[in-house]
């Protein structure tokens, strides 16, 4: 399929007219959805209300046309039962996921990674501000670092990382590293495209509501 053709199909499960930003964003996820090359990572940026949401359940909803598959995470619970609401597909937390228990020889436990079985799947992370550069349950390394290489150790998958700047970065940190595209192109040496909304549709200009998520 061409990717004008995933481009319509994604647009006809948009349920909005959609903002010029948007259309750039569905017209360069189809070029990253149907690109050959897999261990691709795509950055969504965007503030409350620019259209995240939508994105995605359209991203759900159209990828069985190309027979691609997705799985869908989310770093705390709550915010996994989030995404499951208005995609209507189960979503996991990120440890739930990505580690497995081991039992120790001094009679405790350990957190392990597990191995991505997964194959021709994209892995889409909401909420991805929250991911950590540090404090993985495996002895490898950080969340973000435990979280790309079970990802990339499936066979051709792709990961799409989601989330709001304006948002607070991990604790202890500046910014938030899996929204950080020259970091993640600096530690994973993995390609990396972003884009980022900018118009905000949920809520009209002089809405009190929109000025305090602002």
């Amino acid at each position: 399929m061409k990717t004008e053709e995933f481009s319509s199909i994604l647009l006809k499960h948009f349920p909005f007219e959609t903002t010029s930003g948007q259309q750039i964003l569905l017209s360069k996820l189809s070029d990253f959805i149907l690109g050959r090359n897999s261990d691709q990572i795509f950055v969504i940026k965007g503030y409350a209300g620019t259209g995240k949401t939508t994105i995605v359940r359209s991203l759900v909803q159209s990828l069985p046309a190309v027979n691609g598959k997705t799985s869908l995470l989310a770093p705390t619970g709550r915010a996994a039962k989030v995404l499951s609401n208005y995609t209507q597909k189960q979503a996991y937390t990120i440890h739930k996921k990505i580690y497995f228990k081991k039992n120790t020889n001094e009679g405790g436990f350990a957190f392990q990674l597990q191995q991505n079985l997964h194959n021709d799947t994209i892995f889409i992370v909401d909420e991805a501000s929250m991911i950590s550069s540090s404090g993985g349950l495996s002895s490898a390394g950080s969340l973000l670092d435990d979280l790309i290489s079970y990802v990339f150790n499936g066979n051709n998958c792709k990961l799409i990382l989601i989330g709001d700047t304006a948002q607070l970065p991990p604790v202890g940190l500046d910014i938030s590293p899996a929204l950080d595209t020259e970091f993640l192109k600096a530690s994973y040496y993995f390609p990396v495209d972003f884009f980022e909304l900018t118009q905000v549709v949920r809520q009209t200009e002089n809405s009190g509501i929109l000025t305090n998520a602002t």
